[in-house]
């Protein structure tokens, strides 16, 4: 008795679900947008299309909520005083309606190490997120060195990962400057710069910055000052306000690009994290949707914030930048707020995979 009254509720609220779904692909097909379809490119701010999707996935959320504390009332009262038979039944429902997780993209600094120092327990957590049925990826905005740099940084901390697997905000912007055939003044590292091998540099004529504290100096920016005025794009790899070192917290490019779009009265394109170009290429060839993966990061606006805004969970991790309060920060708030890296891995194992 107790579980034909559950699953009836359970087809309602499948059936409820399933008419808003459709009501909200057909609204966006009659006026042209696909529910999946790209409301932006790199840098583009949130426009009419992204608002009004984001409205309608809020209401529809805000109205299954009724639904959902019906369903987990039931639930409760089913595991008090259903049979052996029914609670086993009801164990293999929720199971099937598990969101299908394909794919974990995992933050570098901050998540897996601290410069070259791992945190603790990482690398076997890494490890045991290999054995499971999903596809790893390493996403970073670290602009201080090149890929295959950071790759030996990291196999010298034990980590068991390849070149291949990690996608970089450095690659991202490589990736816009052969698009729009740009010459860019580099701001970067000059351990980044060998990923930008080939790229014409001569007579710039955009202005590219990455984390350069080398290069931060006021005859610098003031020469990509004026070449800005002159009508020269500013391009921000990323622009993080500060990030994780040994000796406590530093400045990221975030203030140094901000001054600069405040001085020359325009608005920088940004192609690393937060921006949904950059998880979206990232998921490129994993062969998956937004949907089906998660993120782990310590940085809750570009890490969390970012991939729950391109369609993926978000878990936020309490080390590298990761400050106390952080998770209330954005909005929705991240699916996980744990320890560190190893917690997050053992929460998707037991729980989504």
């Amino acid at each position: 008795m107790a579980f034909t009254l559950y699953s009836l509720i359970q087809t309602a609220i499948l059936c409820t679900n399933a008419i808003a779904v459709l009501h909200e692909e057909r609204f966006l097909s009659k006026v042209g947008w696909g529910v999946d379809q790209g409301v932006g490119g790199f840098g583009d701010d949130p426009g009419i299309k992204a608002q009004i999707l984001n409205l309608i996935r809020s209401v529809r959320t805000v109205m299954r909520v009724p639904l959902i504390l019906v369903n987990s009332a039931c639930i409760v009262l089913l595991l008090l005083f259903g049979s052996r038979r029914e609670v086993l039944l009801l164990k293999v429902f929720s199971m099937a309606g598990r969101r299908a997780l394909k794919a974990v993209l995992i933050d570098l600094s901050g998540t897996l190490h601290i410069e070259d120092t791992a945190v603790p327990g990482a690398q076997e957590a890494l490890n045991r997120l290999r054995q499971a049925s999903v596809a790893v990826k390493f996403v970073t905005n670290t602009t201080k060195e090149s890929k295959r740099t950071l790759l030996e940084r990291l196999q010298r901390l034990n980590f068991d990962l390849k070149e291949k697997e990690i996608f970089t905000s450095l690659s991202a912007a490589r990736s816009l400057l052969e698009q729009k055939q740009h010459r860019p003044l580099l701001l970067v590292e000059d351990g980044a710069l060998e990923d930008f091998t080939g790229i014409d540099t001569t007579e710039p004529n955009a202005v590219v910055i990455g984390l350069a504290p080398d290069h931060f100096n006021y005859q610098t920016l003031n020469k990509a000052f004026r070449m800005i005025l002159d009508g020269a794009p500013l391009i921000a790899i990323h622009k993080a306000r500060y990030y994780k070192r040994k000796d406590g917290l530093a400045l990221g490019p975030g203030p140094f690009v901000t001054g600069l779009e405040y001085a020359t009265d325009c608005k920088a394109v940004v192609v690393g994290k937060p921006e949904r170009t950059f998880f979206t290429q990232a998921l490129s060839d994993l062969g998956c949707s937004p949907g089906e993966a998660i993120m782990i990061g310590d940085d809750a606006r570009d890490d969390v914030g970012g991939a729950q805004n391109a369609g993926m969970l978000g878990i936020l991790v309490k080390t590298g930048k990761y400050r106390e309060g952080d998770e209330n920060k954005i909005n929705p708030p991240p699916h996980l707020t744990c320890d560190s890296f190893p917690d997050a891995v053992e929460y998707i194992l037991k729980n989504l995979l």
